[in-house]
């Protein structure tokens, strides 16, 4: 195993795109040791795959918590990289309904308000997969309310239309309706 490692590093090193697509294949299957390895050994955490994803948002799109936070302590990191859809992880996490994830991400403080090309923050990605977790964390770090995306709406607009009450309550709408005063 030692020697297939040694004779394997010098040809992820000669090819970038060879490079970069083992460490999306690492974080595909879940393999922490390879995801580590690479990281140590110099992957660029800024490479793309064939969507634009950089490793960090692709981990997140797969759920791996394990890889998100390997990736997330490697020192070139940009928190706030795009994908073609021009989503950030915090949008990624917020739109498959990862908290841990987004708690992770949230404590490297990423631009709460940069917008997808749908015009969507993480906040309405947040409110549109009906997370009530996600949205509490995302206000309490200082996520715009009154952010319009390219429909006209707010993110309190989408709780409504989902009937959300818990969330449209959150986004300062008023009380859930199962909620009664003086309580």
């Amino acid at each position: 195993m030692k020697k297939s490692l040694l004779l394997i590093s010098p040809i992820l090193l000669l090819s970038h795109k060879l490079f970069a697509q083992n460490i999306f294949t690492a974080v595909q299957d879940n393999d922490i040791p390879a995801v580590k390895y690479l990281l140590t050994k110099g992957v660029d955490p800024a490479s793309k795959d064939n969507n634009g994803a950089s490793p960090l948002i692709f981990a997140v799109s797969h759920g791996n918590d394990r890889a998100v936070k390997l990736i997330l302590q490697s020192n070139q990191i940009n928190i706030n990289a795009q994908d073609g859809d021009g989503n950030t992880a915090l949008i990624t996490a917020c739109a498959g309904k990862h908290d841990d994830q987004v708690a992770m991400l949230l404590n490297h403080y990423p631009e709460l308000n940069k917008i997808n090309k749908q015009g969507y923050t993480a906040l309405t990605t947040a409110v549109n997969a009906n997370d009530a977790e996600a949205v509490k964390m995302l206000l309490a770090y200082g996520a715009d309310k009154k952010h319009q995306d390219a429909n006209h709406k707010l993110a309190i607009d989408y709780a409504r239309e989902l009937h959300e009450d818990e969330i449209v309550a959150l986004l300062g709408g008023g009380a859930p309706a199962n909620v009664t005063a003086g309580r």
